[in-house]
C-alpha cells in the first residue's frame, strides 16, 4: 500500500509501515512541510497514497468524501509521542490491514477506530 505520511506523524513510523511492506512517503521527503492541506491532499490524489496525519481537517467528510480516495486516517491521540503514535498505529494495523481502507476515513484513538465509508 502506498501512505502519506503528514508532517506531525513521527517520522518512526515510516519503519513501521515500512517493515509492514508499505511503500511510505513523507510531507518532508517532498518538500510539502508547511504547505496548504489541499497541496498535501493533492499529492496524495496523484500518488494514490493514503494519508495519515494528526489533522483533523482532513476528517471533515463534506470535503475529504469516502470512496473518492485511497483513505484517510486521523490519528486522535492524547499523547502524540512517538512510541504512543507507533503503539497504536500498530495495533491499528494488525486488526485492520491498510490495503482494506481504500476510501475510507478512519479516526484513530487509543481505544478505538471508527471506520466511515461512503
Amino acid at each position: 500500500m502506498k501512505v502519506k505520511l503528514d508532517e506531525n506523524v513521527t517520522y518512526l513510523a515510516v519503519g513501521l509501515l515500512t517493515a509492514a511492506g508499505h511503500d511510505v512517503h513523507t510531507v518532508q521527503m517532498e518538500g510539502l512541510a508547511g504547505h496548504a492541506d489541499s497541496d498535501v491532499w493533492n499529492a496524495c490524489l496523484a500518488e494514490n497514497r493514503l494519508l495519515i496525519t494528526f489533522d483533523v481537517g482532513f476528517g471533515d467528510l463534506r470535503v475529504y468524501q469516502p470512496s473518492t480516495h485511497v483513505g484517510i486516517v486521523v490519528l486522535r491521540l492524547s499523547d502524540q509521542q512517538p512510541d504512543a503514535t507507533l503503539d497504536v498505529l500498530q495495533r491499528f494495523m494488525a486488526e485492520h490491514p491498510l490495503e482494506d481502507l481504500s476510501g475510507q476515513l478512519v479516526i484513530l484513538t487509543e481505544t478505538r477506530a471508527r471506520l466511515r465509508r461512503e
